[in-house]
């Protein structure tokens, strides 16, 4: 009679069988991270914006605006950093099926490029930057660089399951294009925290979506709001950077012009096609004029926001 042959388990199946907190971890993150002081010259160094306490700052997706993420100082409320991709449509939401004119004046080269990202600062204490991919990548390397010039301070990639012989997502941050690994990135199975770890295997910062942000995602599908908690000592510009690299991770310019020049006229193409075999152009114009209307509607919004901003604060 034939045996079954033993699996080994990997150290994190291991720690999953032996440690019940760690299922916890596993699953869903560290609910209280305990962030270790750092030294102000150790890691990598941007605009050098450090704090004596635990900092942390909130980040926000941008709706019905041509940016894209907001990262805000939570002690003041001001917004920091801002990041836009060029092409964006800021109203697509209005208008999923692009059967309105919503996006047609925002094209840039075809649509929106996301492999393209431009950070900028709204604060003289950090300095802007941009985000570029590699050029051939398995991994979905990002280059975080100078928003002026072609410096690049620091890279980020997602590792293998293979190297990591992890379920987890895991990320890597060197110095430059090539250099060294100063800090390794853990998602939980749920994607719900990144905890941000030094080369001493030390926690010195953790992204976690806020509880309100998980009551919209079980909700409504999707919850964009997150927490960023970062260590004394550590260059919060720095993690913040990596924050943002972490959301390009994967991008690349040649899934862009594919998704431009190929895949958007054949989908435009197809809905076309398939109104008009339906015989649903009525349908269709309806949908249209509905869309154009809450464009509309939206910049008058616009408008009377400016005009508050302007007379009232």
């Amino acid at each position: 009679m034939a045996t079954k042959a033993n699996v080994p388990l990997t150290p994190e199946m291991q720690q999953l069988v032996n440690d019940p907190n760690f299922v916890v971890e596993f699953a869903i993150g560290e609910p209280i991270p305990s962030l270790v002081p750092q030294s102000k010259d150790s890691g990598i160094k941007m605009s050098g914006v450090y704090f004596d306490k635990t900092k942390r700052y909130i980040m926000k997706k941008c709706h019905m605006s041509k940016d894209d993420v907001r990262i805000l100082d939570m002690d003041t409320g001001r917004v920091l950093l801002v990041s836009h991709h060029p092409g964006k449509n800021p109203y697509e939401e209005l208008d999923p099926l692009g059967l309105g004119n919503t996006g047609t004046q925002h094209k840039v080269q075809g649509g929106e490029w996301e492999s393209s990202c431009n950070v900028t600062s709204q604060h003289h204490s950090i300095q802007g930057f941009k985000i570029r991919p590699k050029s051939l990548s398995r991994h979905g390397r990002q280059y975080i660089k100078k928003l002026h010039g072609d410096e690049t301070i620091m890279n980020i990639a997602k590792k293998s399951k293979l190297s990591t012989m992890s379920m987890r997502p895991n990320f890597d941050v060197g110095r430059g294009t090539s250099g060294e690994d100063v800090y390794s990135i853990v998602a939980d199975m749920m994607e719900r925290t990144f905890t941000i770890r030094n080369d001493k295997d030390e926690v010195v910062a953790q992204v976690a979506k806020t509880t309100k942000a998980l009551i919209q995602t079980a909700v409504f599908g999707s919850g964009s709001e997150s927490t960023i908690d970062i260590a004394p000592g550590v260059d919060c510009s720095t993690i913040l950077a990596i924050v943002f690299g972490l959301g390009q991770v994967g991008a690349h310019f040649v899934k862009d012009g594919l998704n431009n020049y190929v895949v958007e006229p054949i989908k435009d193409s197809i809905t076309g096609g398939l109104i008009e075999t339906a015989g649903l152009e009525g349908v269709a114009q309806a949908y249209t004029d509905v869309s154009n209307d809450a464009i509309h509607e939206s910049h008058k919004l616009a408008k009377f926001q400016k005009f508050f901003e302007q007379n009232f604060k």
